[in-house]
């Protein structure tokens, strides 16, 4: 998409969907001619990144960043968002030693550079601080292609975009923007396929994304709840859904997805497919005839196909390209692997997903005629919702997900793997970083989740996520693969900086509250069985109107016949969530007051006592 200047579909639609559909017809004639590049294969792969402040919440300096950094960097949807796209390798045995070496090399230049903006980078699938005020306009990068995509995407949907995703929490939310999109970052793969294997190859990397997924699924919580395992793959998908509820008894798919049926025929029904099912979003000023161009000898670009194709995020997208040496390719981008939690981490899901796409056992090249593909598309969501504790459906078989790693995968990915020529030290080094997170039941989710519960216990969610964040970044720039990472010291003091943290960053969020018309007798009664002090009061938008402390409680007059409404305090002290934690408690001894609410668009949205204070702020 950034490589065209695009617009709005409704602009010069006509001219472009003809531009597509003789993009269609030349693919079509360049596969039946065998015109893509012959005896080669490459891989390459884009690395999406966070940037993170001194206190772990997230540093929009993406855009100002991009003018200190290398050509390969480029921005995303959120200020806070950059990725970096890696030269692609020809695929052999020096191939991900060459990849590695360049992600540290680009990686380095952002660690040097973003340091002096007080910004740091953070390989993660989801940062673990993202509030929902981070999703606010001001963080979308101000970039036309990115207003005039979330636009087109609201108007197709009609109504703001809604996210439900329930795991061990449950997280409803609603924006007017696709900013949910910029709470995924990650570690997206490419390889390049002969197009005479395309159907078998694209089948295959099907059927092995749920297991693959398991072994590294790396996002287990958003807004300090904790869903899937890989949250992201729920959030995205409803993150840019332009689908509309009112239309239920329809079938239709998520432009984010996992597809509905095995591909037969060659790559091109993968691209008709979802130029039938997914409406144009946005078009660009198309200057060649691809078929003209076809005519003269020459390799066309198929930019409009290239167009709408970014605007349908399959989980394996299949992608057009025209190699270094002029000749056209087809590729397999593997878009569901999160970012992170290491490098190292990174290149073994690389060389995995690689050696086991390489060591396709023969009889799987039928995949199609043999199993059906729901069986693979569960198998996947599996993944999804709980990594390394599923169960699969495997040739008939229920298998445990550590079980079909350990005994079926990494075999066929240590074959392909050495038919590429890779050093066996090599193999052994990355691919045993897979069986020890399989042996060890430590993923990144998995470690996430655990040292997230304690956190919580210890300390409240709003300072877990921040405590949680920091140690993840420690241990990142420590470099050892997540098996490997200790568990987070629960007995160290959290330390909170003067001045510099943030009631957001604090803030519980997991509230009582009631409504005005209730009776007093309930309102008693929560606040005796939760044992809490103050209980904020809500009208019927949800909007905060008033608070109701202990003490009014205790001094109301004839409680039995008066309503919350009645006793209220209505004088409200309230902070947004970027108030400095200091300048809240300064707050709080200054009026006096037991509580500080925190308030957004007239919502509460969290609260702090001044036992939460004296607790989390040294001095108090």
């Amino acid at each position: 998409m950034g490589e065209l200047s695009v617009k709005p579909a409704a602009e010069s639609r006509n001219k472009f969907i003809k531009s597509l559909l003789r993009d269609i017809q030349a693919l079509d004639l360049m596969l039946r001619e065998g015109l893509f590049e012959k005896g080669r294969q490459r891989i390459g792969a884009e690395q999406e990144i966070f940037l993170v402040n001194n206190l772990c919440q997230p540093a929009s300096k993406g855009p100002e960043l991009l003018e200190a950094l290398p050509p390969a960097f480029t921005t995303e949807i959120g200020r806070y968002n950059l990725e970096v796209n890696l030269d692609p390798f020809d695929l052999d045995g020096q191939a991900f030693q060459k990849t590695e070496r360049q992600l540290r090399d680009m990686l380095g230049h952002l660690a040097r550079e973003a340091p002096k903006r007080n910004t740091f980078p953070m390989l993660t699938g989801i940062l673990p601080t993202l509030r929902h005020c981070h999703l606010d306009l001001q963080y979308m990068t101000p970039e036309i292609r990115y207003s005039i995509l979330s636009e087109a995407m609201r108007r197709r949907r009609g109504s703001d975009f809604e996210i439900h995703i329930q795991g061990a929490d449950e997280l409803i939310a609603r924006l007017d923007t696709v900013m949910f999109e910029a709470c995924n970052t990650s570690w997206q793969m490419h390889l390049q396929i002969p197009p005479e294997l395309f159907a078998e190859q694209y089948n295959w990397a099907q059927w092995i994304a749920g297991p693959v997924l398991a072994a590294c699924a790396n996002s287990p919580l958003l807004f300090g709840r904790e869903l899937w395992h890989e949250t992201r793959i729920a959030l995205f998908q409803q993150s840019v859904d332009t689908r509309s509820s009112n239309n239920h008894l329809r079938n239709k798919l998520s432009r984010v997805g996992y597809g509905q049926q095995w591909l037969t025929g060659t790559a091109a029904n993968l691209f008709k497919d979802n130029i039938s099912r997914f409406p144009l979003l946005l078009t660009g000023d198309i200057k060649e005839d691809a078929l003209e161009v076809l005519e003269m000898g020459q390799v066309p670009q198929l930019r409009a196909l290239r167009l709408h194709n970014g605007t349908v995020y399959s989980w394996n997208r299949p992608c057009y390209g025209i190699s270094d040496t002029g000749y056209p390719h087809l590729r397999i981008e593997n878009r569901y692997v999160p970012a992170g939690p290491s490098i190292p981490d990174e290149i073994a899901n690389f060389a995995f997903w690689i050696g086991l796409m390489k060591g396709m056992p023969e009889q799987y090249g039928t995949l199609c005629d043999k199993v059906p593909f729901q069986v693979a598309k569960d198998n996947f969501y599996r993944a999804a919702r709980s990594s390394l504790c599923s169960i699969f459906t495997w040739n008939g078989q229920q298998i445990p997900a550590p079980a079909l790693i350990l005994e079926k995968l990494l075999p066929i990915a240590e074959d392909g793997l050495a038919e590429v020529g890779v050093d066996k030290r090599e193999i052994d080094h990355h691919l045993g970083i897979i069986e020890r997170r399989a042996l060890l039941r430590q993923n990144g989710a998995l470690w996430i989740t655990r040292n997230f519960r304690k956190l919580s216990e210890r300390c409240g969610k709003g300072a877990a996520v921040r405590e949680l964040t920091a140690a993840i970044l420690e241990r990142q720039r420590e470099g050892a693969p997540v098996h490997e990472w200790e568990d987070v010291d629960c007995n160290l003091c959290y330390e909170v900086g003067r001045g510099r943290e943030t009631v957001g960053g604090a803030m519980k969020t997991d509230l009582f509250t009631i409504s005005q018309e209730e009776p007093l007798e309930l309102v008693a009664s929560i606040m005796h069985w939760k044992n809490i002090r103050h209980l904020p009061v809500e009208d019927e938008e949800g909007k905060l109107v008033g608070l109701i402390t202990s003490t009014n409680l205790k001094e109301a007059e004839d409680p039995e016949n008066h309503i919350a409404a009645d006793i209220m305090v209505q004088d409200l002290i309230t902070a947004d969530e970027d108030m400095p934690l200091g300048a809240g408690a300064e707050l709080i001894k200054r009026h006096g007051i037991g509580s500080l609410l925190v308030v957004r668009d007239e919502r509460l949205v969290g609260i702090l006592t001044d036992t939460d204070f004296r607790r989390l702020y040294g001095g108090y």
